[in-house]
């Protein structure tokens, strides 16, 4: 019988890239060392659970969306751990002290052991064999959904339930850090057969449509006209807010609407134009230009999860044919004593702003929107200007389609209080 064999390939996950698919020791050190601490990421996790189990334990900071999609890449980087390292099923998974030893050590060190002997796959073992990866994005979705809406319950309340999901998550946790402080997978050198898996007993599970995204915000393809270098790491800061009004409606307290429009412009202009730039002498500073590209990144951020959570259903877009223009007749607002025209905006798109927002920001994937504000922040602090002339005329569109979300984020944060004047022309 022929032997085939199948690659891991990031197609096959939500959230992970073909780096860290090929090197999870990578993903390891960019989350412990360069993200995070485990001291930290196991509060982090606890709070999540505590959160999601009753509302009134919830924290005064929210940025759960983010720490959970980084629970998910991390719970997708232990399969990896599993499936490269063919470890074995745990047939009661639950059983954390086989012997008076492994208490001991636990109680006395904080140590996860099998016979009183410290082991990194042990944890990894029994989290996928007391759920598979599809069960368990089952359980992080209801985890996500449970921590946004205080009327849910999460796993049903389910007490055993949940007490055993929050012990493995955090042994999980443990044991990947100390993967990562040994330097090596554990009973691998690296060669090209751990590159790739044995079909007869280490298929990759499929990620089924149930769970998926129904926004087709395909993260591991990248259009042409992007540099073809790594995703950008970002920063932590950069977690974005749950979606409501009063998220908008800050967004627009820092700035008016024409003020975003004009430092949009700006930015714009500076990443395209050579000896044009951000500086300390003029009124777009550099450090405004950062919180320029915070704010951007957040609220696309903030949108992009909450169209996810809705599931709905984005037209899908091609980035080189539709193109935003400067709409010939603008529609004249008013919120209370400000006037506006939406020049970038349509009546069309009026009808729903969310949907129309939606698929605006699917005019490209989650890593083509990190390399474009990335960019244009690299390129708005520098002298220098675009190299590549295609995607610097590409990038008028960008900014167009930037614009256009700024407008109808707007209108939907004050849309009980905004007046259209006149559609008429």
């Amino acid at each position: 019988m022929k032997n085939t064999q199948k690659k891991l390939k990031a197609k096959h996950f939500r959230y992970l890239t073909q780096e860290y698919i090929d090197d999870p020791m990578t993903y390891l050190e960019d989350f412990f060392v360069n993200g995070t601490r485990i001291d930290y990421w196991l509060r982090d996790v606890n709070l999540l659970i505590n959160i999601a189990t009753n509302q009134q334990m919830a924290s005064p900071v929210c940025i759960n969306n983010y720490y959970i999609k980084e629970l998910i890449q991390q719970v997708e980087i232990a399969y990896i751990i599993f499936k490269k390292c063919n470890i074995q099923f745990i047939e009661n998974p639950l059983l954390f002290f086989s012997k008076k030893a492994d208490y001991w050590k636990y109680t006395i060190d904080g140590t996860y052991t099998i016979n009183g002997i410290e082991s990194s796959t042990d944890s990894i073992a029994r989290f996928f064999s007391y759920k598979s990866l599809l069960q368990w994005y089952e359980v992080l979705d209801d985890l996500w959904i449970k921590t946004g809406n205080a009327d849910d319950e999460f796993l049903s309340n389910q007490a055993d339930e949940i007490l055993a999901i929050l012990e493995l998550i955090q042994r999980l946790a443990v044991s990947l850090d100390k993967i990562r402080e040994r330097g090596a997978l554990p009973g691998l050198h690296y060669s090209e057969e751990n590159l790739t898996l044995e079909s007869n007993n280490q298929e990759i599970e499929q990620i089924g449509a149930p769970t998926d995204s129904d926004i087709a915000l395909t993260e591991n393809k990248k259009s042409s006209e992007f540099y073809p270098k790594k995703q950008v790491n970002l920063p932590l800061w950069l977690a974005p807010q749950v979606f409501s009004m009063e998220a908008l409606q800050c967004f627009f307290t820092h700035k008016c609407l024409d003020g975003w429009r004009e430092y949009i412009k700006y930015w714009h202009r500076a990443a395209i134009t050579e000896n044009c730039f951000w500086s300390a002498n003029s009124d777009y500073s550099g450090s405004s230009l950062l919180f320029t590209y915070s704010c951007i990144y957040s609220l696309l951020e903030m949108f992009r999860n909450e169209a996810e959570l809705r599931k709905i259903k984005c037209t899908l877009q091609n980035a080189k044919q539709q193109v935003t223009l400067l709409y010939p007749h603008p529609i004249p607002i008013k919120y209370e004593v400000e006037k506006y025209n939406l020049n970038y905006t349509s009546a069309e798109q009026l009808e729903d702003s969310f949907l129309s927002i939606a698929n605006l920001i699917n005019h490209h994937t989650k890593i083509e929107w990190d390399e474009i504000l990335y960019d244009w922040l690299e390129y708005g602090l520098s002298y220098e200007a675009y190299s590549n002339a295609e995607f610097s005329n590409q990038t008028l569109c960008i900014r167009d389609r930037l614009i256009n979300i700024i407008e109808l984020a707007y209108v939907l944060s004050y849309k009980n209080e905004i007046e259209i004047l006149d559609t008429a022309f």
